[in-house]
């Protein structure tokens, strides 16, 4: 039964991890290459005492190396309050990596028109309290990869990391050229092919069910295979036609460049 209950525990602590860098909504970005825990740092003064805030970050990875930070946590908070050289830990806030996080991108967003993605972590237990946090991957390409504080109010730790791995791939990349010339005619002529075929079609089977209606037929095959062989009769025909045509157009155009003497 222990050996059972360790097995349990491993398969547990392997499906524990940070905010998955593999995840699809994840995969126009590079946060492989900055995978590691980041740290950011305040202090206020808070007469008679002063106050720090320790906030931190996994990418790609949990928290465990901080001290006192919660195990399998992807986000940590540690609040310190500093008074008559003694410093005393007020608060531990961490939200676990088993928690569900929601991938948001955002682009031209601000006065800066700034791109990233948001991940967000919603309904983290704090002793009565469920806490949430937003950390803000900013796309920077002279970013520093640090982690900035940017809230705390008891309710959302707010945070942003300003990198180049938040970059979606393909960034700028040049649009796709229009389409050809060629590829519009073509799609016109198959537009008109279509018609014809169509055009065809209603007068073979109009004209069978006109003949067949007249009783000039016993029945509707009888019918379709008249017309259909009128239909031949005049395909063949047609070329001798267009010929007559052309030779009366051309032989009064021969004539009319003769005067009467």
């Amino acid at each position: 039964m222990h050996f059972l209950q360790t097995v349990a525990a491993l398969l547990l602590a392997g499906a524990t991890t940070a905010f998955d860098c593999s995840a699809k909504q994840l995969e126009a970005y590079d946060f492989k290459s900055i995978e590691g825990v980041y740290t950011a740092q305040t202090t206020h003064d808070t007469p008679p005492s002063k106050t720090q805030l320790t906030w931190s970050i996994g990418v790609c990875k949990n928290v465990d190396s901080i001290d006192q930070c919660p195990k399998n946590s992807d986000v940590c908070g540690l609040t310190r309050i500093e008074a008559d050289g003694q410093t005393l830990l007020a608060e531990i806030v961490g939200f676990n990596s088993n928690l569900q996080k929601t991938y948001i991108p955002f682009e031209n967003d601000g006065a800066n028109s700034e791109s990233g993605v948001t991940i967000e972590y919603k309904g983290a237990n704090w002793g009565t309290n469920l806490v949430d946090a937003k950390i803000r991957f900013v796309c920077d390409a002279s970013g520093d990869n640090k982690l900035t504080i940017s809230q705390w109010d008891g309710k959302v730790f707010m945070g942003e990391f300003r990198s180049s791995a938040a970059c979606a791939k393909g960034k700028g990349k040049k649009p796709d050229s229009p389409k050809s010339a060629d590829g519009e005619s073509w799609g016109w002529f198959t537009w008109i092919f279509i018609f014809m075929v169509l055009f065809l079609s209603i007068y073979i089977i109009g004209g069978a069910w006109f003949q067949y209606n007249r009783g000039n037929s016993i029945d509707f095959a009888s019918a379709l295979r008249e017309v259909l062989e009128n239909f031949v009769d005049l395909l063949r025909g047609l070329p001798a036609f267009i010929r007559e045509i052309v030779e009366k157009i051309s032989g009064n155009s021969s004539r009319g460049e003769y005067s009467a003497v």
